[in-house]
């Protein structure tokens, strides 16, 4: 049975209620803080797991958007249709065939400049590419595609044409043109292609034409000395265009800075490289292959470069002394900005090597050259005949008779030159389709 409640607990029940509000009431100023802060707790731990369930789902997105953009397409390899990649395509070749630099850096965009100098210096044995083929696959990125290029290279002084594949990264700049990528710095772009160079018909495309190079140069005792030369020659020539880039670089810089301040106002500046020797060689008094050899270098050995001239030598500072080397048996392996030398011989010879009609040459070859009388010149033109002539040192094919025109073309010592016109001091050669002048004293009788 129920107590029913009497009036006296209904007073209880109030009173205890109205203590309670009492209580909040007398102690409000201490507890709305309290109150306040849980509230701001609560917020604040809602908004981080909102915000970190978006970063999830953002991150989330992105890495499958990075998945999609570099994923490896299973496509089949199609001879390529599109005319514009063709057409540039094929003008990389003619330029390569050339040796036209300016627009091999035009088309293939971000080479290293030592694959530019390669380029130019395989043209000496290359007369043409004939029978290209452009195959290609999909690129990592929108507006690319790799390309597998088969080409045949006519070289000089050999019929057959020679089998080779390239492949090319071809991309579209802003404009909507093509270009060929030579820098790829984005490491999800080269495991793509590394990945889709090892698709089977990639491979099979590729035994394909080693197969058909390598029956030609096994079958072919002519071809096959004809490639060991090109392999040794080669670099010999990309490390001569590169000390005769370096030099004229160094030249234009001093020109640049003598004109556009006194030379008193600051130091003159240059950078000095310390060389090492890849293989023993003869060490020479001055920069010629007959001049007193006064030692022998050590492989590995290290020299200070005093200059890197453009006929192919360095001067170097050996036991106290100037001494001279070859510069294609050295690399260099380190470098220094020191004060350039402000002495007469110092200036002397900054004269004698801008004023250089033949920047190939040794210098006592054109100490020959200089002194020799024109009688002797005429005596030299009267035993040279028209045809063909081997060069006896390396020279410049210019555009005119004379030293401030164009230069068509570098060539080589023991190279062969077709003579039209004999002169006393220049003659009208031809040198692979291209025809100019070089001095007569240079033709091999």
């Amino acid at each position: 049975m129920k107590r029913k409640k009497n009036k006296n607990d209904l007073l209880n029940w109030r009173n205890e209620k109205k203590s309670i509000i009492a209580f909040l009431e007398d102690n409000k100023k201490l507890l709305m803080p309290i109150i306040l802060g849980v509230a701001v707790i609560v917020t604040v731990a809602i908004a981080l797991s909102a915000n970190h369930r978006a970063v999830k789902e953002a991150a989330t997105n992105d890495n499958a958007a990075q998945e999609d953009l570099y994923a490896v397409k299973d496509a089949t390899m199609v001879e390529e249709t599109n005319s514009e990649i063709i057409a540039l395509i094929e003008k990389y070749y003619a330029a390569a065939a050339e040796g036209d630099k300016e627009v091999i850096k035009e088309i293939y965009k971000g080479l290293d400049e030592t694959e530019v100098l390669k380029a130019v210096a395989a043209s000496g044995y290359i007369e043409s590419f004939g029978n290209i083929k452009v195959y290609t696959k999909p690129g990592p990125v929108e507006g690319s595609y790799i390309a597998y290029v088969y080409n045949e290279a006519k070289l000089i002084d050999y019929d057959k044409p020679v089998p080779g594949l390239d492949t090319m990264y071809i991309c579209t700049a802003e404009d909507g043109s093509f270009y060929i990528n030579g820098d790829i710095t984005d490491e999800a772009e080269i495991q793509y292609i590394k990945q889709v160079n090892v698709q089977a018909d990639v491979i099979d495309l590729n035994n394909k034409v080693a197969s058909q190079y390598n029956e030609m140069v096994n079958a072919d005792e002519q071809l096959a000395e004809l490639i060991d030369k090109m392999r040794s020659e080669l670099p010999i020539s990309v490390g001569e265009a590169l000390a005769s880039a370096q030099a004229s670089n160094e030249a234009e810089e001093s020109a640049a800075e003598a004109s556009s301040e006194e030379v008193e106002e600051a130091p003159e500046t240059i950078t000095q490289y310390t060389i090492k020797a890849t293989s023993v060689i003869n060490i020479r008094s001055s920069d010629s292959e007959t001049a007193e050899v006064i030692g022998k270098t050590e492989t590995n050995q290290e020299f200070k470069q005093l200059e890197a001239r453009a006929n192919g030598w360095s001067k170097i500072e050996y036991e106290g002394r100037e001494a001279f080397v070859k510069t294609e048996f050295f690399e260099v392996v380190g470098e220094e900005t020191v004060e350039a030398p402000k002495t007469e011989e110092t200036t002397e010879e900054a004269d004698t090597q801008d004023n250089t009609e033949e920047e190939n040459t040794d210098s006592n070859n054109e100490e020959k050259a200089e002194d020799t009388s024109d009688k002797k010149d005429e005596g030299k033109s009267s035993s040279i005949s028209k045809g063909k002539h081997e060069v006896t040192d390396t020279v410049k094919l210019r555009k005119e008779q004379n030293t401030d025109c164009d230069v068509l073309a570098t060539i080589y010592k023991a190279e062969t030159v077709n003579v039209v016109e004999v002169g006393s001091e220049w003659s009208k050669v031809e040198f692979k389709n291209k025809t100019g002048y070089i001095k007569t004293e240079f033709i091999k009788e």
